[in-house]
């Protein structure tokens, strides 16, 4: 690696790998798309696309090939664990397609697998890195509006009619809008009000496989901050969060779906009704592969560090518990 630039192997041609986060290796200055592994076969379509230098037929071959430094999986959720745990045993960095795991058990054993075999890990949650969200960040810390109260997230797109999709699989298999979802609008929350101590949901289920397909939560905190989040598969496009305080409200619309010009649109209202409008342009897919390939040149944690993709993944056990049982869960408390 004294050439500063990580050659990438991917695991799977996943739409997500190939509409977003392929495009954003060719595009960062430390990244080179190198290979990539498909259990049909990598169509030549494919490798001239992208430039990849080889292609495989197998994950395995993928995984020995001594060139490739850093593993994209964008593979279905249930696989996230098992192939974490293969890549990192193999000396590959890890970059894992959000969930990290199925549980947060899962997510513990593959974070353990990267730290002990000492390669870098990070839960590909790459909204976060739209610089729109340090904005957020930045005019709360400058009290635009008061005291925070409250957060809530919108985030739903219509995949009714997607049956093949694994998406529409049971919970217990991966499927369901809380992992596919669910967990951007926990991870928006806990940025914003830090960790809750309590979670509530009630879920919509449908089709032959009784897919959850679509949930609301409310988060609750001992300190009298709320917090609530809707996700679904079976409702029209929404990305987007609002945090309100004692004094006015941020709204951001395109908070999770990345713009192919970047846009980032904010909307500040004061306590007298003012509105004003701020855009920030930003890459989010692009920011997130750079600054992981710069975590695994420098061998430093990255800023989505495992303790966070951890107790990400808490919340999302809770939400499951909730939405599968109709109880109230109570979320012990951290050190």
């Amino acid at each position: 690696m004294a050439s500063k630039i990580i050659n990438w192997g991917v695991l799977g041609a996943a739409e997500i790998a190939c509409e977003q986060t392929i495009p954003a290796i060719q595009a960062a200055p430390n990244s080179r798309a190198y290979a990539m592994a498909s259990r049909r076969g990598v169509p030549e379509a494919l490798i001239e696309r992208f430039g990849f230098a080889t292609g495989y037929g197998d994950y395995d071959e993928l995984l020995a090939d001594p060139a490739v430094d850093a593993v994209y999986l964008p593979l279905p959720n249930a696989r996230h664990a098992e192939w974490t745990i293969k890549a990192a045993r193999a000396g590959k960095h890890v970059l894992c397609e959000k969930p990290a795991a199925l549980t947060s058990v899962e997510a513990r054993q593959a974070i353990a697998a990267c730290e002990a075999a000492g390669v870098i890990y990070m839960e590909a949650m790459m909204y976060q890195f739209h610089a729109q969200h340090a904005r957020v960040r930045a005019l709360i810390d400058s009290g635009a509006i008061g005291d925070v109260r409250g957060v809530h997230v919108n985030l739903t797109f219509n995949l009714e009619k997607s049956l093949a999709d694994f998406r529409h699989g049971a919970i217990e298999t991966g499927g369901g809008s809380l992992y596919d979802l669910g967990c951007y609008c926990i991870h928006t929350v806990r940025s914003l009000l830090g960790e809750p101590d309590r979670v509530a949901s009630v879920a919509r289920f449908a089709g032959p496989q009784r897919a959850e397909m679509s949930a609301a939560v409310v988060l609750g905190y001992d300190t009298g901050a709320k917090a609530s989040f809707d996700c679904g598969m079976d409702a029209t496009g929404r990305h987007a969060y609002e945090v309100y305080g004692t004094a006015g409200v941020i709204r951001l619309n395109k908070a999770f779906v990345p713009q192919a010009d970047g846009d980032g649109p904010i909307e500040i209202v004061d306590h007298r009704g003012r509105v004003t409008h701020e855009r920030v342009t930003s890459f989010q897919y692009v920011n997130g592969v750079a600054h992981f390939a710069d975590c695994v040149i420098n061998g430093q944690t990255p800023d989505y560090a495992p303790a966070d993709v951890l107790a990400n993944m808490r919340v999302l056990d809770a939400c499951i518990e909730s939405a599968s049982s109709q109880r109230l869960i109570k979320l012990e408390k951290t050190s």
